[in-house]
């Protein structure tokens, strides 16, 4: 779920706010990592983490990118998990590659590109972390923050949406009523995550202001759904949220708030 992340959402300008459209995106097609791209300031839809707001004692990269999740970022989306979220809170591996395999072009990955003497090169998810472009193997493509969502048919986030078919290589569409829905108008939001080291930057409440803009402006969806911890509840209010009150959703043994962002065209503008 969420975390409690305070934005500097003016630093947007740049590799978030161009993005390509919303599309299904192949290794082949990935973005080579340019390490060019500037600095910008980017964590989870369920859960939040407990302090992002700025501190001024913490170094800054020197630069990162956005750009959609892919399967071979599966092994760094899962160190991501075990280091920002409790494990009854934490995606699973094959969740992961359910979700991007159905819909990558729903989530999205902060990446910074490092050479081995940079500070990213000791986070948690450097040791999976692939070469940022092939002119330059030692320079790695390290995962700092996500966004994993789906499509879903209900308003809010449910049990079944959080859920996934497990046999969902074998029989596809074995069980409908789980997981990803494709003709859904509602991106449900599972994981904003940051890593811990580079929590009280600002960058998962940019990463979640940059979302909502992509997502809006692609008109894939009517609204975005996710659930956090009452003590959260501010913080996405202050992005344009609805709380909805107590959630029906279990996931994790944990009592959630649904929170709920309707897009109404002037919504972004009015934030």
């Amino acid at each position: 779920m969420p975390r409690d992340l305070q934005a500097e959402t003016s630093e947007l300008a740049g590799p978030m706010e161009s993005m390509a459209p919303l599309s299904k995106v192949s290794a082949r097609e990935a973005p080579s990592g340019d390490p060019t791209l500037e600095e910008h300031e980017a964590e989870d839809g369920r859960r939040p983490a407990e302090d992002d707001s700025p501190s001024a004692d913490r170094g800054r990269l020197d630069a990162f990118y956005t750009v959609p999740l892919l399967l071979s970022d599966v092994d760094a989306c899962v160190k991501l998990e075990e280091a920002a979220f409790p494990i009854n809170e934490r995606c699973t591996r094959d969740k992961f590659m359910y979700r991007l395999t159905m819909c990558n072009e729903l989530s999205l990955g902060l990446f910074t590109s490092a050479t081995p003497d940079c500070e990213a090169m000791s986070a948690e998810t450097a040791a999976v972390a692939h070469p940022a472009y092939s002119g330059s193997p030692e320079r790695k493509r390290v995962l700092l923050a996500h966004l994993v969502c789906t499509k879903s048919t209900h308003t809010t986030v449910r049990d079944q949406d959080m859920d996934y078919p497990k046999d969902w290589r074998a029989e596809p569409s074995a069980k409908p009523y789980l997981g990803h829905k494709e003709s859904g108008r509602t991106v449900c939001v599972h994981s904003l995550a940051v890593l811990p080291g580079y929590q009280g930057r600002g960058y998962g409440s940019a990463l979640m202001k940059s979302f909502v803009q992509r997502i809006e402006t692609s008109g894939v969806a009517d609204r975005i759904a996710l659930l956090t911890y009452d003590r959260l509840v501010p913080f996405y209010e202050k992005l344009g949220f609805k709380n909805l009150g107590k959630s029906e959703a279990t996931f994790g043994g944990v009592a959630w708030s649904d929170m709920v962002y309707e897009f109404t065209g002037d919504a972004l503008s009015s934030n």
